[in-house]
């Protein structure tokens, strides 16, 4: 593979993406950008607008009487949506408003718009803009363009109905914002949704189309090529540009550039020159989705369909979108599809045209499949890294889809036209089709594999290995060549001298193709003969199939076809799939999400996930929105327990969206958990919640003070409320809970032997037990050993994360929770004598075990031995308010860090000063998601590690 020109762009593109990773680039010119909520009077050039905004460039911004110029752009809501259309695109405007950025990440897997706005090329936002002047001057061809775009978009409204009407106005003018959100997450989730793009097909059917038929009307070549460049040129002014069809027009211009100066046009060439242009244009796209999955399905086709198709060519037929290969189906095919037609071909009549029209569908499916592979390869951990998830079907659903796309284009664009809408009616067909099809697929177990985001070491070792087995290809391939070659001579060499010279020069001139029909029609004609050997033995038309799959067997075993190579690439394969699949920080963890003016936290451990809370007030569908995407990221497909601690919307309205909406997601809960009081209020307070946990078959359970629940490695006591609780106010009968997690998993029968004897031990009650899953129970004991603080370890704590959730609790319930502290250290106080006693037996033990266990084991014994009740991290209740976290509470509870969780800039004032003071008066450090994103709490055994996301970026 000697392309220099696409290894100079390659190793380009290659430097540049590790610099921005290095200095964690955002936007180029971020940093002259405005605050949020400063008032800007901006001038510049109209790019784009649709009916409520427009986007400028060539701007530059007016502020407290300084102007300075920005390279990016700005979209500008206008308040007058009547004014958008008396505008004209390439119009010079001056407007003022309310400059805005746009909302970034706070937690992992978030949906980031502020990075998807910058590979975009938009840096911000104005809000309440208003038109102060505008000139006359106007870019004609532009809006004339836009003109016509909006007739078609009315034509096709028109002639389909409302839902397909958005699809073909996706799939023809571009116009991803009027798609049809039913159809788009349909599509999303079946992994069809790239036949929506500009890309190849409409290339095909515009561009050389339009070529095609200016030489068929007797134009010369290079007028045809101009021709089709112009057509296409104009098609992507009036669709934007995009990122996917900015690369299918370069190549086709590329293409007709070959042709006007006589060379040869290289697709792989063609891509990682028009790659490098994009990106030294516009450095953000190498974070935008659509940059990375259109290049990437392109560099597939090129680098990795020859290594599956098994013919040593490289396919540049610009089949963009694949779904996979099946590696048996190569076999097969070389059974039934060229042995079959290499037998048969000399045949007459329709038995000759049958066999050739079967040889040719099953070479088209065998490179379709190919093509399939290296698209879906490639782009593997790209769809893992935005999308967290593999929908498994494609392959299959893709085949179904793609031969059918260019007739649902032809019939799109010859709806058009006036007169011929009939056309429309075969699109609408299809398209019903593929909306059936893929709700039957939906329908199938496993339909869709979750990951989880991959780390970056592990696409690093992906990639390596993909690149090893294109290496490998083209060695194979030479080697190969070189022992056909060295058949020939030897076959055919009669002691001329200058024989091998000769054949040298007709090597190079026509290659081996003659001794390769050769050496065909010997092997056919020993077929043949072992046919006849065999027609009395297996008289049955099936000979055939058996007599072929013995002489297949047989280069099998003579390593024919390049099967020791495949067997190769088909284990790399399995294990660079399997390291990019494989989840390697299945670890303790705690993560707070940043849900706004509301509570989300999520508790991980080896064994699976538990949520406590989910809303917000803030922020609208936080469940889609945050905790999705953060489960998906993390690889998580189930939950263990939910626990609702009151029923206030910032508490439990993300849970809502969960239970009714997370079969469509893929996400299950096993159990809900809610505080249990009396029953009257039970229906009353948590009535949405307990008709959609029946609708959706989760079994709901009522927690008190002193149940407990644990696995392998988390414990979790419930210390408030108590059960039937008097308590009037939602907030002060919050559910409080003293979480315990682990690093390694725990033998509970061991090592709670002691603590369940204890002075105020209470007999075991099974809550959630009907699945065996968790043990759950009541002890008086309370053991906890950490501390915390942000990116360090903890010494003493390692190993071990002890964590307090209060909910919204204040008031009465604070009392009754100080209350119920107090009583543990009282508890913990009154054993510490007895500890003493005990601890020369103790250490006797611990010597006799040392030559029995490992060292790690039983440090982490002997501190869970050794600890009192210690909080390392309070969650401070609602959200810092003044009437919570008294002075009395955190002397009982004594925590070594403070985490907030609130909304920005809200309206109740939280956190409130007063309670930062009592946590500053205390010695406690706190923590905001406001100002940190989402707060995580990693366990290990060297050590406990808080982290913010934000402040990780």
């Amino acid at each position: 593979m000697r392309r220099p020109l696409f290894m100079a762009c390659l190793c380009l593109v290659i430097v540049l993406t590790i610099g921005r990773i290095l200095t964690g680039a955002d936007t180029g010119d971020a940093g002259v950008l405005p605050p949020d909520g400063s008032p800007v009077r901006i001038t510049g050039r109209i790019d784009t607008r649709t009916s409520e905004t427009i986007i400028l460039k060539s701007i530059s911004i007016i502020q407290n009487d300084l102007k300075y110029s920005y390279s990016g752009k700005l979209q500008c809501e206008l308040t007058n949506t009547q004014e958008v259309q008396s505008l004209r695109l390439g119009q010079h405007i001056v407007l003022e408003g309310f400059f805005s950025h746009f909302d970034a990440a706070t937690n992992h897997g978030e949906f980031d718009v502020r990075a998807y706005s910058a590979g975009k090329g938009i840096g911000g936002r104005v809000r309440k803009a208003q038109v102060l002047a505008a000139e006359e001057d106007y870019s004609f061809l532009r809006e004339k363009l836009f003109a016509f775009r909006r007739r078609l978009h009315d034509r096709l409204a028109k002639v389909f109905p409302e839902k397909e009407a958005s699809v073909m106005q996706t799939l023809l003018l571009g116009e991803k914002e009027e798609l049809d959100e039913e159809v788009k997450a349909l599509y999303q989730r079946n992994g069809i949704a790239h036949i929506l793009s500009i890309s190849g097909l409409h290339i095909t059917l515009l561009g050389m189309g339009c070529y095609r038929l200016l030489k068929r009307l007797g134009a010369p070549v290079r007028v045809a090529a101009a021709g089709g460049a112009m057509t296409l040129l104009l098609y992507g002014m009036m669709v934007g540009m995009s990122v996917s069809a900015s690369r299918a027009i370069g190549m086709y211009l590329l293409q007709m550039l070959g042709i006007f100066v006589g060379r040869t046009y290289d697709m792989l060439t063609g891509v990682g020159l028009l790659a490098a242009l994009l990106v030294l244009q516009q450095p953000e796209r190498l974070g935008d989705v659509s940059f990375l999955m259109s290049f990437g399905a392109v560099l597939g086709i090129c680098l990795l369909t020859p290594v599956f198709a098994g013919d040593g060519r490289e396919d540049n037929a610009g089949v963009e979108t694949a779904s996979g290969v099946v590696a048996w189906l190569l076999t097969v095919t070389d059974i039934l599809g060229d042995s079959a037609y290499e037998r048969n071909k000399y045949r007459e009549g329709w038995r000759k045209v049958v066999y050739e029209r079967l040889w040719r569908m099953v070479s088209a499916l065998k490179r379709g499949f190919a093509a399939s592979a290296g698209v879906i390869l490639f782009t593997l951990p790209i769809q893992l890294w935005f999308f967290y998830e593999i929908p498994v079907y494609s392959v299959l659903l893709n085949l179904l889809v793609l031969p059918f796309m260019s007739v649902v284009m032809a019939g799109g664009i010859l709806s058009l036209i006036p007169g011929l809408g009939i056309a429309g009616t075969v699109d609408c067909l299809i398209l019903w089709w593929y909306e059936w099809i893929c709700e039957r697929f939906g329908e199938l177990p496993g339909a869709v594999w979750c990951v989880g985001r991959p780390a970056k070491w592990q696409m690093a070792v992906y990639y390596s290995g993909l690149f090893v087995l294109i290496i490998g290809r083209n060695y194979a391939e030479k080697w190969k060549r070189q022992r056909l070659y060295a058949a020939y001579v030897a076959e055919n060499n009669h002691g001329d001298g200058h024989h091998a010279e000769r054949e040298r020069q007709r090597r190079e001139t026509r290659g081996v193709d003659d001794s390769v029909r050769g050496r065909k029609r010997e092997s056919n004609r020993k077929k043949m003969q072992h046919f006849d050997r065999y027609s009395e033995i297996c008289p049955t038309r099936w000979r055939h199939v058996l007599v072929n799959f013995w002489y297949t067997w047989q280069g099998v075993m003579k390593y024919r076809n390049g099967v020791m190579y495949r067997i190769v690439a088909a284990m790399i394969l399995v294990l660079i799939v399997g390291l990019l699949t494989g989840n390697f920080d299945r670890g303790s963890r705690v993560t707070f999400l940043d849900v706004g003016q509301g509570d989300g936290i999520v508790v991980e451990t080896g064994q699976g996930a538990y949520l406590f809370d989910c809303g917000s007030t803030s922020r609208r569908k936080i469940g889609e929105y945050v905790l999705k995407p953060y489960l998906k990221s993390r690889g998580i497909q189930s939950l263990r327990g939910v626990f609702v601690s009151h029923p206030d919307e910032d508490h439990m309205n993300g849970i809502l969206e969960l239970l009714e909406n997370g079969g469509e997601w893929g996400i299950t809960v096993e159990q809900m958990f809610l505080p249990a009081i009396t029953e009257a209020e039970r229906r009353e307070a948590f009535e949405k919640l307990l008709v959609a946990a029946e609708y959706a078959g989760v079994p709901v359970s009522y927690i008190k003070c002193g149940d407990e629940i644990r696995d392998s490695r988390l414990r979790l006591r419930c210390l408030h409320p108590e059960e039937n609780t008097t308590l009037a106010d939602a907030n002060a009968y919050s559910e409080c809970f003293y979480v315990e997690v682990f690093a390694k998993a725990v033998k509970w029968g061991a090592a709670e032997g002691m603590e369940a004897s204890g002075e105020g031990g209470r007999a075991a009650s099974e809550v959630y037990g009907e699945n065996g899953s968790f043990a759950v129970g009541v002890t008086g004991e309370r053991t906890g050993h950490g501390d915390t603080g942000e990116r360090k370890n903890f010494g003493v704590g390692a190993g071990k994360l002890s964590i307090l959730l209060t909910g919204d609790v204040e008031g009465e319930g604070e009392q009754q929770l100080t209350q119920e502290l107090q009583t543990l250290k009282t508890l913990q106080e009154a054993k510490t004598l007895r500890v003493a006693q005990e601890s020369q037996a103790l250490q006797n033990a611990q010597k006799l075990q040392e030559s029995q266990e490992p060292r790690e084991q039983q440090e982490l014994w002997e501190s869970r031995r050794q600890g009192g009740f210690k909080v390392d991290i309070l969650k401070v209740a609602h959200h810092g308010s003044g009437y919570s976290t008294s002075s009395e509470f955190l002397a009982a509870a004594g925590p070594a860090a403070a985490i907030i969780s609130c909304g920005r800039n809200n309206s109740y004032g939280h956190p409130h000063a007063a309670t930062l003071q009592r946590l500053e008066d205390a010695k406690v450090p706190w923590y905001l998601t406001t100002d940190y994103g989402a707060l995580t709490v990693t366990v290990d055994s060297h050590g406990n590690r808080l982290q913010g996301y934000l402040r990780r970026k």
